[in-house]
């Protein structure tokens, strides 16, 4: 079935329904599976749209052509899975405001918060954010984790954040400069933006805009092991430097 249409406002929290009203709403909606994996010594159990390519199948072409939206959100990437386990073993996260952008399933939210973050998830899918919720209920029972709707575009949100993580969120070229934007308005001074990507041409793109916009930047390279293959990843750590401008002269 296709998702349905956005009713909510940039910036509204997602109603915190309970676990079975969540998992009802959902299974009205998809047709699901539950991943079970272990990452850094940690066990996560998550709710996913058991066929995604019926999904794409699904898409209502007007919804498609307003914006150019697909469900990325409903697969669990590689990406995602290597953001979690820096979230798990960086040591940078306790007692941090982390904002996940794009967070899709919220699978690198959930690490952020099993790591002592207070943790805010965003996606700009009102469906994915039913399922991040309804992971939020099955992996942290009890936690208090916000959800919130969150368009790159107009990012409105109440506060800013210590951190900022997302993964796989690098794929179009015309999100590049409402990321940055985006970024100058949540990051706290001194924050720090994490990025996970699958080594694609354009997360190379966006490193390199980044640092016109007043970033540094620090690579870093690895192997993550999903479904049985092996996919290099590269993560990016931003830090606004210090007495730069905003890059808003780049659109020149």
């Amino acid at each position: 079935m296709a998702p349905a249409s956005p009713s909510l406002a940039a910036g509204d929290a997602v109603p915190a329904l309970g676990a079975p009203a969540l998992r009802s709403l959902i299974d009205s909606r998809y047709a699901c599976a539950v991943e079970e994996l272990g990452i850094a010594g940690e066990r996560f159990s998550l709710l996913r749209v058991a066929d995604t390519n019926a999904l794409l199948e699904a898409i209502d072409p007007a919804t498609f052509k307003e914006d150019e939206r697909l469900p990325y959100w409903s697969e669990l990437w590689a990406s995602s899975i290597s953001l979690a386990r820096w979230c798990l073993t960086s040591g940078m996260l306790c007692g941090k405001d982390v904002l996940e952008l794009g967070c899709g399933l919220g699978l690198a939210g959930i690490a952020a918060a099993r790591s002592g973050a207070t943790v805010v998830l965003s996606d700009y899918e009102e469906d994915a954010l039913l399922f991040a919720r309804y992971n939020v209920s099955r992996n942290l029972p009890g936690a208090e984790v916000e959800v919130h709707h969150l368009d790159w575009r107009r990012p409105v949100l109440p506060r800013q954040f210590d951190i900022l993580l997302g993964s796989d969120i690098l794929y179009e070229r015309r999100h590049f400069l409402p990321l940055l934007e985006a970024f100058d308005v949540l990051l706290a001074p001194a924050g720090v933006v994490v990025l996970t990507d699958p080594d694609r041409s354009t997360g190379r793109a966006f490193a390199e805009l980044a640092q016109e916009w007043g970033y540094s930047l620090r690579q870093d390279r690895g192997e993550t092991e999903h479904h049985g293959k092996k996919i290099w990843i590269t993560r990016m750590e931003l830090q606004k430097l210090p007495g730069t401008a905003e890059g808003r002269n780049l659109r020149s």
